[in-house]
């Protein structure tokens, strides 16, 4: 057998590696793809472009959150991996693991894994598939002989995308992929570096609901962890970086007890007040111990394997690494692989991890897992001498890093005094690696907030990098980490010329934002006047080598408390004004919303799309003619742990900042789906441009109403709430839809649409009027007025239609007065939720022939 590797670039870069590796276009390879950068149209596009060039290929994969190619890491490159077997049999299947239980997926796994007679078993799981603990102890219970690999695919952390899997065929929502591999002839080689070190007694989880901590040994789980942590606050964070960089309890792992080492890494959910695990869930009663993660186990355990692996053969060798041990303990995950360096050791970062321990497949966090096959005698023999230099280890957190430390000195033995003594000697640099940026020179944050503490500062000028994103897409991103450390030499020195006392200190806050500050002893026109010099010099970049320009925009704080956040809420309150100028005032900083409020949305969000929470709530619409309400729009509601109802209002433009809304709106259109597939009335689909400009979309609704008995019963509700790509692109989409007979209705006409012959083109059914109009019609003469020539509008060209935002009779007077067919809004009724409507004799009940208009 052979593996050949390759970073995909395009069609092109695949061509020449078949050419070049004299790869069989009709072979039937088995092609795993891990994806650090693509999106699911993307990964879609690549996997769809694998299998057509290799027609007799399995193709599986999924996204990951950085990926290793031949002994080097990757944060944005994809990975192909053709794994040509001679003598072993090769099978993929998918499972749908949506609306079952554990048991069941388990069993399906199984019972995919005898008839394959596999020897191994890689699957991988999308959207943090919660259950797979309890998934692989079903699988274990009905197979007891295949070794499993593999885990929970990674998030795709430069798009802030949720994890993900594919075949050949698209990306498959709420699966497992499986590629088994069996035969007399193949070797399994799989073996696990944990680096988890127990340090307590035992504890037992007393109560708890799906993956949220209640109690351990009676206390509630918080006070729990508190008092044997000694964490005097726990916090939430953003992103995998801020978690792995200030997250004190992710770097305790609670080890199970009877798991052969498996452990869970916790976080505190703040908005839901609980403690909880990440991506999966364990049964009430089950044992565990407090550990650390620990430098001395990592590097014992890398030797230990490395000792014995030369007894088995391998053919290939690939690594699944939780991308923890990438972000916290990245120095030990190099240890791992450094021994087998040249032997072109490629892997992915994922969140979850599944391996074989002690003869027993388990699902684990925080490990690096090490699997080889092989169908000839082929052995690998690493460098173990690499161990004689155990002064490479360094761990970059500080906290973790004195816990290691006080640990070995309560075991201190023969073993690991020198490596405790390097340990001591590393603390100073660990120190300045935490503060200091190493592309710029220049402090981060965090050393910010520590001299702020010392010298308080009251004086800010923060410079964006406007067009950071072009530049990255232009020249990849270690060209513009090289970029940004010029800007800011060039800042830096600018700035020593102006300001001969150092009165001035700058900090690099991410890699598109700096900031300078200064204290009281400058003064306010001092400070001011060295800003406007940066400014002009500053506000457009050359870079010595490069043809683009760098357009930066500039906020300037002055004696406020928390420079760094307004400064930032200033820059999101005007991001679309045309300055790059701007001095910020309470006003504008207190407008936007601040990053933890963004950060406590995206938790909502991401609840609700691991809990069943995007819910349609209803709205009856009145029938201005029979008096009564005729039929009901549906409007979208996220429904949090705790039953927090939220509106759009509250979550819909974060969603739509973070590629969330695709997600969101897709369960929506499932739920409608669902609830009306056996019912008679028309229903009424909103479809926003950015529903339309996705291939994913069209295909759910096409797919949808070729399923459903009578198509002609659905209404779409086209939003212009971004600008649609190719006109002629809306135009098809509603050419194919109207072959089913649905009808087409414009919502919040009046708002958006600036091309009036564009829109009367598409030859609507419906006009729904945009609530701002409606709403203001007895205070608005002008409003009135444009009523009159939108109701004219209607009767012309046979349109129906609607009102919305009817909030009191004033405003419905005016309705009537214009012969508007329909009202909609609070004067009638408040949106409800499908329950409610459905009960018998409630004012809106679901009445045959009715129909149903569902927002998002």
């Amino acid at each position: 057998m052979r593996t050949v590797s390759l970073l995909y670039e395009d069609e092109t870069s695949l061509q020449e590696l078949i050419e070049t590796q004299t790869l069989d276009p009709q072979a039937p390879y088995l092609i795993r793809i891990y994806t650090a950068i693509a999106t699911l149209k993307e990964a879609a596009d690549i996997a769809r472009t694998v299998q057509a060039l290799f027609p007799q290929a399995q193709v599986i994969g999924c996204s990951a959150s950085g990926i290793l190619f031949r002994d080097q890491q990757y944060s944005d490159r994809t990975l192909i991996l053709v794994d040509d077997y001679e003598k072993s049999q090769v099978r993929t299947g998918v499972f749908i693991w949506k609306h079952k239980s554990a048991l069941e997926v388990g069993r399906e796994l199984a019972a995919f894994a005898n008839q394959s007679q596999a020897k191994l078993m890689h699957i991988l799981c999308s959207d943090h598939y919660y259950d797979v603990h309890a998934c692989v102890e079903a699988f274990n219970h009905f197979n007891s002989e295949t070794k499993l690999v593999g885990g929970i695919a990674g998030d795709i952390l430069p798009l802030n995308l949720p994890s993900y899997v594919f075949n050949g065929e698209g990306v498959l929502d709420h699966a497992i992929v499986a590629a088994a591999l069996g035969g007399s002839e193949l070797t399994v080689y799989n073996e696990v570096n944990i680096s988890h070190e127990a340090v307590s007694e035992k504890y037992t989880l007393t109560g708890c609901e799906g993956s949220y901590w209640d109690s351990v040994d009676g206390l509630p789980a918080e006070t729990w962890l508190r008092e044997q942590l000694g964490i005097e606050r726990a916090g939430s964070y953003g992103s995998w970086q801020e978690i792995a960089e200030n997250d004190e309890i992710v770097h305790f792992p609670m080890i199970l007890e009877n798991h052969h080492g498996a452990s869970r890494m916790l976080k505190y959910d703040a908005a839901a007040g609980r403690i909880s695990q990440y991506f999966s869930r364990i049964p009430v009663n089950t044992q565990f111990r407090i550990g650390y993660t620990s430098p001395t186990a990592c590097i014992q355990r890398s030797y230990e394997i490395c000792s014995t692996i030369g007894d088995t053969p391998i053919e290939n060798l690939f690594v699944y690494s939780c991308l923890f041990r990438r972000l916290y303990l990245h120095n030990c995950a190099e240890w791992e692989l450094s021994p087998f360096r040249g032997y072109h050791v490629c892997g992915a970062f994922i969140l979850g991890e599944i391996s074989n321990l002690d003869g027993v497949n388990e699902f684990l966090n925080g490990a690096c897992c090490l699997v080889g096959t092989a169908e000839n005698e082929v052995f690998i023999r690493p460098d173990i001498e690499v161990f004689d230099n155990l002064g490479e280890i360094a761990d970059d957190t500080q906290d973790l890093l004195n816990y290691v430390l006080k640990k070995q000195r309560e075991a201190v033995n023969r073993k690991n005094e020198y490596l405790m003594g390097e340990l001591l000697k590393k603390q100073q640099d660990v120190q300045e690696k935490l503060t200091l940026d190493l592309h710029t020179g220049l402090g981060n944050y965090i050393k910010y907030k520590e001299e702020n503490k010392l010298r308080p500062y009251d004086k800010l000028v923060m410079i964006q990098i406007e067009n950071a994103e072009a530049l990255r897409s232009q020249r990849g991103q270690d060209q513009y980490l090289k970029l940004l450390g010029q800007i800011a030499d060039q800042i830096q020195t600018f700035l020593r010329s102006v300001v001969q006392d150092q009165g001035l200190t700058s900090y690099l806050l991410n890699e598109e934002t700096l900031f300078s500050v200064a204290g009281p002893a400058m003064s306010e026109e001092q400070f001011m006047s060295i800003v406007h010099a940066l400014f002009d010099k500053f506000q457009f970049v050359k870079v010595q080598g490069l043809l683009e320009t760098v357009i930066c925009r500039f906020v300037v704080v002055l004696h406020q408390k928390d420079m760094v956040e307004r400064a930032l809420n200033t820059l999101h309150a005007n991001r679309r004004r045309q300055t790059s100028f701007l001095i910020c005032d309470h006003d504008d900083a207190n407008d936007a919303l601040s990053s933890m409020e963004e950060f406590k949305i995206i938790d909502v969000l991401t609840r609700a799309l691991e809990n069943d929470g995007v819910v349609p709530y209803f709205q009856g619409i009145w029938d201005n003619e029979t008096q009564s309400v005729s039929h009901y729009e549906a409007l979208m509601r996220i429904i949090d742990v705790d039953g927090t109802v939220y509106a759009p209002g509250y979550f819909m433009d974060t969603a739509k900042k973070y590629h969330l809304y695709s997600y969101l709106s897709e369960r929506m259109y499932e739920k409608v789906f669902s609830l009306f597939n056996a019912r008679m009335e028309c229903i009424s689909l909103n479809f926003s441009a950015y529903d339309i400009n996705s291939v994913k979309m069209q295909r759910l609704i096409f797919d949808q109403l070729k399923k459903i008995n009578h198509p002609s019963q659905f209404i779409l509700e086209i939003l212009e709430d971004e600008p649609f790509r190719d006109v002629e692109t809306l135009h098809t989409f509603i050419r194919q839809v109207r072959q089913y007979g649905v009808q087409i209705a414009i919502d919040d006409f009046g708002s958006g649409y600036s091309n009036f012959l564009q829109l009367m083109d598409i030859h609507p059914d419906y006009l729904k009027i945009d609530g701002e109009i409606i709403r203001h019609l007895h205070q608005s003469e002008t409003n009135r007025k444009l009523l009159r020539a939108i109701t004219v509008l209607g009767r012309e060209f046979d349109m129906k239609i609607v009102a919305e935002f009817v909030e009191n009779k004033a405003i419905q007077d005016y309705i009537l007065d214009y012969g508007i067919q329909y009202s909609q809004g609070f004067y009638f009724c408040k949106p409800a939720d499908f329950d409610q409507l459905a009960l018998p004799g409630c004012p809106g009940s679901v009445r045959q022939g009715g129909s149903h208009h569902v927002s998002i």
